[in-house]
């Protein structure tokens, strides 16, 4: 089968991956935070560009599976987190996780995907085949960085701050909303996080406390939840 420039493209980054993540922690650690809060614990989660692993490894599910088109970056998750029973830190509880590079055939309570979908090819057709892991009670999650930051973005990859976003297509939240609902989904929650995603001091505290409110539209992180029609 013919690797895709998005395949190719996280392959080539795979090794790279957790030192941009490392350097850009702030911002994912409060993704991690973002997602803890809109996944409950204890549920069977599927994650849609799992990269190597730590999103999903963050969350407490009873059963996580981490699906990625990357194989080296499933590789690498592998190696970070075993594939079957895997410990927690003290009080967390044990579960299992897996990681694969092919779709799953049966349904989970949660499933998510952050920083992907403007790197799908098709997404219309992504939403339609993750209608078929849902059902009717299952919620979908999505973040994405809010599509007014992509001058910044760039700009900061071009200064080798962020990792190399690759080929990619930020759409913007009416037409996802279109799109989703034409493959049989539909958005019950949009809102936006993080005002401020890097750590400045005595900035970043101030603005993302007391100006994030007002100025929300602005925030880096824009993420939705939706369920099935």
């Amino acid at each position: 089968m013919k690797r895709t420039r998005v395949e190719k493209h996280f392959d080539g980054v795979a090794k790279d991956y957790d030192f941009y993540k490392n350097k850009n922690s702030f911002y994912y650690q409060n993704l991690k935070e973002l997602l803890g809060n809109l996944i409950p614990d204890g549920k069977k989660v599927f994650e849609i560009g799992c990269g190597t692993g730590d999103l999903l490894n963050y969350l407490n599910s009873q059963e996580g599976y981490g699906f990625d088109i990357s194989s080296r970056m499933i590789g690498l998750a592998k190696k970070k987190y075993k594939q079957d029973l895997v410990a927690r830190s003290p009080g967390k509880k044990t579960r299992k996780l897996y990681f694969s590079t092919v779709w799953p055939k049966e349904t989970f309570d949660y499933v998510f995907m952050s920083d992907v979908i403007e790197h799908l090819e098709d997404p219309q057709k992504t939403f339609k085949q993750i209608s078929g892991l849902m059902n009717k009670k299952s919620e979908l999650v999505v973040t994405m960085a809010n599509p007014i930051w992509e001058p910044v973005l760039m700009v900061a990859e071009k200064l080798k701050l962020k990792m190399p976003e690759g080929p990619h297509n930020r759409i913007g939240y009416q037409k996802l909303k279109i799109q989703m609902e034409e493959a049989g989904i539909k958005i019950v929650k949009h809102d936006y996080k993080l005002l401020v995603p890097v750590k400045i001091p005595g900035i970043t505290n101030f603005a993302n406390r007391y100006l994030e409110k007002p100025l929300k539209r602005f925030a880096f992180i824009e993420y939705f939840i939706a369920v099935l029609c």
